[in-house]
C-alpha cells in the first residue's frame, strides 16, 4: 500500500510508513467472490422436477407389454 503522506510503498502488514512514520490506513478485508460455476439452487429444483415428471410419465403412460405373449 502507498503512504498517503509521502506516497512511498509499504507492505500491507505495516502500521506506520517506514520513511515518514505517518500512520497508514488499515487495509480493507477483501470480499469473497461468488463462484460463477455451477447451477443456482432454483435451477437444481427445476432439473429435479423435469426429471421426476419424465420418469413419472414413462411409468404411467407406457403400455404394459410382457415379452413372449
Amino acid at each position: 500500500m502507498d503512504c498517503p503522506n509521502c506516497k512511498t510503498w509499504n507492505p500491507d502488514d505495516k502500521v506506520v510508513c517506514w520513511r515518514c512514520q505517518a500512520e497508514l490506513p488499515k487495509p480493507k478485508p477483501q470480499k469473497k467472490k461468488k463462484l460463477s460455476g455451477g447451477f443456482s439452487p432454483w435451477m437444481w429444483v427445476l432439473v429435479v422436477v423435469v426429471f421426476s415428471a419424465t420418469l413419472l410419465a414413462q411409468c404411467l403412460f407406457m403400455p404394459n407389454v410382457i415379452p413372449g405373449q
